[in-house]
């Protein structure tokens, strides 16, 4: 049981910054990124090549990573978002599932099907009672949680992170009080893209790199916006860990002393989170209450 706590801990911190940056672009602009997993991707496998194939330290390798992330959050924001999403909400739906499926085809003639690990070979491991973690997850799961309290400082207690809170409540009031909406509007989704690439790198020390996990890394962060209320940040990264748990124990139970569930519907549970959410509560669990600037 320790074992499936840790586990779910492990990829709630992935999810948890997928998701935030997907929460983080639809509370600002009402957009969903559906590319996101494949900037995720591309954010660790830039860092793979520079360790890897350039032989630069890891430090350097994790900020030229993000760098790519920024970067490429910044060209489709300009390219696939910004000359569409004014004109109607759904377009960008569109225009960023074309853009993961060209993303998806320039991983894979870029660093084909092979797994790549930022950080290959045996890992050193940790005895918690029955449970096992290596020392990089655990530097991982803490990591995540410093980029997370630093995000709610930032947020919540100073002046840019008021005027993120104004643009969300009302952009029309924020652009009379002089501060620039359409410069926030590029620095959130930059941000989100710093965010993804953050996730790829972690999925890239603690895992594989493989194509193939793109686009459950979008399906889980979508979950997890849906469930924890569209564009609450914070319930999207509650929810995020939490569909990371459920994953786990629903596959990792002896159920009745009967049977587990094959792992291979442990997929499934962002699907079925989806689903349950449109159902019974549409708004999530969390729904954003208006507050003052």
């Amino acid at each position: 049981m320790v074992q499936l706590f840790i586990n779910g801990l492990i990829a709630g911190s992935l999810g948890a910054l997928v998701a935030g940056g997907l929460a983080l672009v639809y509370g600002v602009l009402g957009v969903f990124n559906l590319a996101l997993g494949q900037m995720a991707l591309i954010g660790g496998y830039s860092t793979w090549w520079l360790h890897q194939s350039l032989h630069l330290p890891l430090s350097i390798s994790i900020l030229g990573g993000l760098l790519v992330g920024a970067l490429l959050a910044w060209l489709t924001f300009e390219i696939f978002v910004n000359p569409f999403y004014r004109r109607h909400r759904f377009l960008p739906l569109v225009t960023t599932i074309a853009l993961s499926m060209i993303l998806d085809g320039a991983i894979l003639l870029l660093f084909q099907e092979r797994p790549r690990s930022i950080v290959p070979g045996l890992k050193k491991m940790v005895q918690m009672g029955d449970a096992r973690i290596s020392m990089e997850q655990v530097g991982l799961i803490l990591i995540t949680f410093v980029l997370l309290a630093s995000f709610a400082y930032v947020l919540h207690s100073t002046a840019f992170g008021r005027k993120i809170r104004a643009v969300v409540q009302h952009e029309h009031a924020a652009w009379s009080l002089g501060i620039p909406a359409h410069i926030l509007h590029r620095l959130i989704f930059i941000l989100s893209g710093v965010l993804a690439a953050c996730g790829g790198i972690f999925l890239g020390i603690d895992q594989n790199l493989t194509p193939i996990f793109a686009f459950p890394l979008t399906i889980k962060a979508y979950a997890a916006i849906i469930a924890g209320g569209k564009g609450n940040f914070w319930g999207a990264i509650l929810c995020a860990y939490l569909i990371a748990f459920l994953e786990q124990f629903v596959v990792g139970i002896h159920w009745f002393g009967l049977f587990y569930v094959p792992a291979g519907y442990q997929q499934s549970v962002a699907l079925v989170f989806i689903i349950f959410f449109l159902l019974f509560k549409p708004s999530g669990l969390f729904v954003r209450s208006a507050r003052a600037a």
